[in-house]
């Protein structure tokens, strides 16, 4: 099921006005390696705002939400992935068929991701696996993995306190990989092996959540 942006009519005109989704009513979206490309390739394109994210740094920061869950709605962890604070859509996006498709791919990745997370055993990330090259990524893409990660805790880094000192040198390893410049041959390999066992500690650490359902256990709540 794809998001669906909701319209309003302005001067006797109807307008689009994209709203953030409903999480709670999308039920499960299918999510699949093309369809990670299909991401990656959109995020590289020209047009979007220069704080976007690329496809690495998205996958760091809604896995640090999948393993450090928080109440927080999609007006608010949206908007960082297209490079905006506040709610607003990029222009690169705004258009109601533009805006469903990147929804629903990101959305997507997102359930992908908790699903792969909470597989036993565990089923590697898309840039952690390193399967394919990344176009959007320009930079080291384990840099731009825990730089992603490390961004999504400015929602709750409070909660660092509740956590033990496992979680705590998982967070300090990732932190650590956000300061790197690597262009090394086999740098990702290893680095992406050091990433893979500091979520393995969070999620291991995460709070339950009760309902098997993938978005309460996210805990991303509707707008």
């Amino acid at each position: 099921m794809r998001p669906k942006a909701r319209y309003t009519a302005r001067y006797g005109q109807a307008a689009p006005q994209l709203l953030p989704p409903d999480l709670q009513t999308l039920g499960s979206i299918a999510f699949t390696a093309d369809d990670f490309r299909a991401l990656d390739a959109w995020l590289a394109e020209e047009g979007w705002p220069t704080e976007r994210m690329d496809a690495a740094t998205l996958e760091g920061y809604l896995v640090a939400l999948l393993a450090w869950p928080i109440q927080l709605s999609p007006g608010a962890w949206l908007p960082a992935i297209w490079g905006i604070r506040g709610w607003k859509v990029a222009a690169k996006i705004a258009t109601p068929e533009s805006y469903d498709r990147f929804l629903a791919l990101v959305i997507g990745l997102l359930q992908e991701l908790e699903r792969r997370l909470t597989a036993v055993p565990r089923t590697l990330t898309f840039v952690l696996a390193g399967d394919f090259p990344l176009s959007s990524t320009r930079h080291f893409a384990g840099a731009a993995w825990a730089t992603g990660f490390m961004s999504a805790l400015q929602f709750n880094a409070t909660g660092l306190g509740s956590r033990t000192d496992l979680s705590r040198t998982a967070l300090e390893n990732i932190l650590a990989v956000a300061s790197l410049r690597s262009k090394e041959p086999g740098a990702m390999t290893r680095v992406a092996r050091d990433l893979w066992a500091s979520v393995g500690t969070l999620m291991d650490e995460r709070p339950a959540r009760g309902a098997a359902t993938l978005i309460p256990r996210v805990a991303l709540v509707a707008a």
